[in-house]
């Protein structure tokens, strides 16, 4: 980070500026945009941001210390608009240009919530507005998503540089009052900070993620940690072979952790350790004496490419994410190297960025010279960009109106909630529905296109006098195959939910069992540590793994039945529903296209079930195609997303599915 001075040499960094941390922020944002954009092997680089936390909190706390040292004050005005021109032009710039384009490509049912995220980017509070949400930050569909999520930690920072200066100040003034020195209240005060918002940060993780994750009150530590880094006196230095050893440890660590965490381990928590620590090394690394020069590795960090790329770090940070968005939606597409040049091309625009507008305004000495005119600068930016994002919440409400049976569509699922949920198997409450004391029992398993069967089921097993025993967790297939998910990760508990379902049905001994499971899981099956298969191979496991779910369930069992996966489109039928002219029938997709996507497995599945005795078989395809596969039944959406129905829909085939029980109880 730069001092910056009020004469016509403004842009000239101050004598401490440290090529080695602009370096770093390589480190940072590289793995941040890998990681979005999908690339294999970078699951854990969204830790990029903490390690813009840490070197924040160094680069902010040493300026404000030497202030507070040197003239036992802090201009806190003066600081702010520093801040204010280093961050707000890009973002606003970023935010504006980004607005229209979304409009532009994503459906009209978002654009309210599109405003709403633009608005709060704006004011720098986008990360309370996804903790309300409780977003999850890595489970984001490209289908439905916001182009201003990564200002959540912008959000964060910008709060830090409102409340950091703030402490300083009070505990300059405190120790003032009490005769000590402030380097001795400031490390209090930080080593409090740090034991306060790591400890709840641990407590949040398990009790409140989305608020541990997007709050600056669990991330408080990861600044203040940085902060007494910044204390440190040069005295404490080290050899100059135990500072390179400490950078090389440092980021050894960090790649490791960018390549090896993965987006299941519960963050930040424990693990948010090993990213500020890792960071920590390589700054503590690369401290210097007076005229002494820097460790080899710190050298290596302050190279030329290293030091362009960290100077365009934030810039690239603000347009990569936007990029990424809109071009998975524009077509239609999650493959990284879609989203790879999306993120590539981001560049470009972070070059630009940072030449016409990042640094020329940060160095004008028209606001240099003004706070005046740098907060009036501000706010007349920030009331401009308020205006915008207000029409497209205008816009927004009213398409809302006018799509009202669509508003709410991907929330037309079956409810969590069971009928009862007392009875213990194996110490495990089942979900039962239907006619819950009835002596007939069926029991439903498979994975979420079991779970959109759940409510029209209910209905049918509570009029035919049966009760239902569900059981089904999302892409986790009722028959044990193991599948990744497009992202290359496992679904979490799968397998020991699996053989927990097989157990209880052994235990129970019910009438019959049901599956149903999405069928399009074929270039996803894998081997259970996760190495890859061939379509041939993978096309086997899945075979034999039906045929020796289907002998299992008819040994534990008499009857066995099956719900065939339902035809998917490969478009939202929403989005499509509300776009300029489009009716039911030009959103219609043709039959053979619908069911395309199932073909495959579904033909495995009927050479397993050929051995065996299908007690009842169910499907959609007759009712929802003939030439063409509707996404509209009447007045009601078929489909809540590109593959799942909508609950409304399943409840209009409560009569078909009472026969169906009927048949499969004999």
């Amino acid at each position: 980070m730069s001092q910056v001075r009020s004469s016509s040499s403004a842009a000239r960094p101050a004598h401490w500026f440290r090529g080695d941390i602009n370096g770093l922020r390589v480190l940072a944002i590289g793995p941040v945009v890998a990681f979005h954009a999908g690339f294999p092997g970078f699951s854990g680089g969204f830790i990029g941001v903490d390690v813009f936390f840490v070197i924040s909190g160094f680069l902010i706390t040493t300026n404000l210390v030497r202030e507070v040292t040197a003239t036992s004050r802090v201009n806190v005005a003066q600081f702010w608009a520093k801040r204010v021109r280093r961050l707000l032009p890009a973002s606003v710039l970023m935010i504006l240009v980004t607005l229209p384009l979304a409009l532009w490509i994503l459906s009209p049912l978002q654009w309210s919530t599109l405003g709403r995220d633009a608005g709060s980017a704006l004011l720098y509070i986008s990360n309370f507005v996804f903790a309300q949400q409780a977003t999850d930050y890595f489970a984001v569909d490209l289908g439905d998503p916001s182009p201003y999520l990564h200002m959540w930690s912008l959000g964060v920072e910008e709060q830090f540089y409102v409340l950091w200066p703030l402490l300083i100040i009070a505990a300059a003034a405190f120790a003032r009052r009490r005769g000590v020195s402030i380097q001795r209240i400031l490390l209090v005060a930080f080593s409090v900070t740090i034991v306060l918002s790591f400890a709840l940060s641990l407590y949040w993780t398990q009790t409140a993620p989305a608020a541990a994750f997007y709050l600056l009150p669990t991330r408080a530590w990861e600044f203040a940690a940085a902060g007494l880094v910044a204390m440190l006196s040069t005295k404490f230095l080290g050899a100059p072979a135990l500072r390179a050893t400490m950078i090389v440890v440092g980021g050894v660590v960090l790649l490791g952790t960018v390549f090896l965490l993965t987006e299941a381990a519960p963050f930040p928590g424990f693990a948010a350790l090993l990213p500020v620590v890792a960071t920590i090394l390589i700054i503590l690394g690369g401290r210097t004496r007076e005229g002494e020069t820097q460790v080899w590795p710190a050298r290596l960090l302050a190279i030329a490419p290293m030091q362009w790329v960290g100077k365009l770090s934030y810039s690239w940070y603000l347009w990569h994410w936007p990029f990424i968005v809109l071009a998975g939606v524009a077509f239609e597409t999650q493959t990284s190297w879609v989203l790879g040049t999306a993120a590539l091309a981001s560049l470009g625009a972070a070059v630009l960025t940072y030449y016409l507008v990042e640094n020329p305004i940060r160095f004008n000495p028209a606001l240099t010279q003004s706070l005046r005119r740098t907060f009036i600068a501000a706010g007349a930016a920030t009331l401009v960009g308020l205006l915008a994002v207000g029409g497209a919440i205008v816009q927004g409400n009213n398409a809302g109106e006018r799509y009202a049976v669509f508003q709410d569509v991907r929330l037309d699922r079956p409810a969590p909630e069971c009928d009862r949920e007392t009875t213990m198997v194996l110490d495990i409450a089942l979900c039962e529905m239907g006619a819950v004391d009835s002596p007939v029992t069926v029991v439903l398993v498979g994975d979420s296109h079991a779970g959109q069967w759940k409510d029209a089921l209910a209905e049918a097993a509570k009029q035919e006098d049966i009760r239902l025993v569900v059981r089904w967790l999302t892409a986790c297939a009722a028959i044990g195959a193991d599948t990744v998910s497009t992202r290359g990760t496992f679904t979490e508990g799968c397998p020991s939910f699996v053989e927990e379902t097989r157990a209880i049905i052994q235990e129970i001994e019910p009438d019959a069992v049901l599956i149903s499971q999405a069928e399009a899981y074929d270039g996803r099956i894998v081997e259970p540590d996760g190495g890859e298969l061939d379509l041939p191979a993978q096309l086997d496991l899945w075979r034999s793994s039906y045929d020796e779910t289907l002998t299992l369930f008819k040994q534990w069992s008499p009857r066995v039945g099956i719900i065939q996966d339902n035809p998917r489109v490969d478009y939202d039928p929403s989005t499509c529903l509300v776009e300029p002219g489009a009716t039911a029938e030009s959103c219609a997709s043709p039959r053979d296209e619908a069911l395309d996507a199932t073909a495959v497995l579904q033909e495995v599945a009927r050479e397993a079930m050929a051995g065996h005795e299908i007690d009842a078989f169910f499907t959609t395809n007759d009712v929802l195609c003939d030439e063409y596969c509707k996404v509209m039944d009447g007045d009601i959406p078929v489909y809540r997303d590109y593959n799942h129905l909508t609950r409304s829909w399943t409840m209009t085939q409560v009569p078909e599915l009472r026969k169906m029980l009927v048949e499969l109880v004999g």
